[in-house]
């Protein structure tokens, strides 16, 4: 599991300098990777949350919005965006559709059958639910679901900010993300001087590690933008 510390301890090592003459303290780095770095990382690769939702709640409800209903992450985080939402599955009994599956080799066909037509024709009833997200924290549902009391969504939210949610194969990207943020925000201040005292001496400041942070990042933009994107299935005729 990812943490601050492992992050802390990426970004100080890579950039080859004495702990205590980087310019930003260690509480400083932190807070600039989990408040930017995180954010823009989020938004490629969200953390993804299911919760069960109460349509009936009053406080739910927004006013004067029959199908608007409030969200909101338990843990105070920002939702980027409405996943999926899974409403009842009951009214497809009312076209048709078996209440199990095949029995037999012989009951699929007209299984196959019943299941389509009842998918079908829950497509132009009034149990064919749309939902819209309007940031920040409101789901739009249409038609207005009366008929439905409990429902389950799944969301996107930025990750928390003790980095715990941060997938186990992403952590290495997500560390050099935040590396090449740090290095962009020193190679502009060590832009302004050439040089620094230190009880060991004059030690010399590259401003290199601007450019050199900038093209990192754009590389690792291009990874997690082909990341994030879905899985197409492509046949060829």
């Amino acid at each position: 599991m990812l943490n601050q510390s492992r992050v802390l301890q990426y970004i100080k090592t890579n950039l080859a300098f004495p702990f205590q003459f980087i310019e930003y303290t260690d509480s400083q780095i932190l807070e600039y990777t989990t408040t930017f770095t995180l954010r823009e990382f989020s938004y490629y690769i969200p953390d993804v949350v299911t919760i069960g939702y109460n349509l009936g709640l009053s406080t739910n409800k927004v006013p004067g919005k029959a199908n608007e209903f409030y969200i909101e992450d338990e843990q105070g985080l920002e939702i980027l965006n409405i996943a999926n939402i899974y409403f009842s599955q009951t009214n497809l009994l009312m076209f048709g559709h078996p209440p199990l599956g095949p029995m037999c080799f012989g009951e699929l066909k007209s299984w196959v059958l019943d299941t389509e037509i009842a998918g079908w024709m829950k497509q132009y009833s009034n149990w064919n639910y749309t939902y819209e997200f309007k940031h920040p924290n409101i789901v739009r549902i249409s038609p207005t679901p009366n008929s439905e009391s409990f429902i389950s969504i799944e969301y996107e939210r930025m990750h928390p900010s003790d980095l715990s949610k941060i997938p186990n194969d992403l952590q290495t990207i997500f560390m050099q993300l935040c590396l090449a943020d740090i290095m962009i925000l020193l190679g502009r201040i060590r832009k302004k001087y050439s040089e620094i005292k230190t009880p060991f001496g004059e030690i010399p400041l590259n401003s290199d590690i601007y450019q050199e942070g900038i093209d990192m990042k754009k590389e690792l933009i291009e990874k997690l933008t082909a990341g994030s994107l879905p899985n197409m299935s492509i046949s060829i005729f």
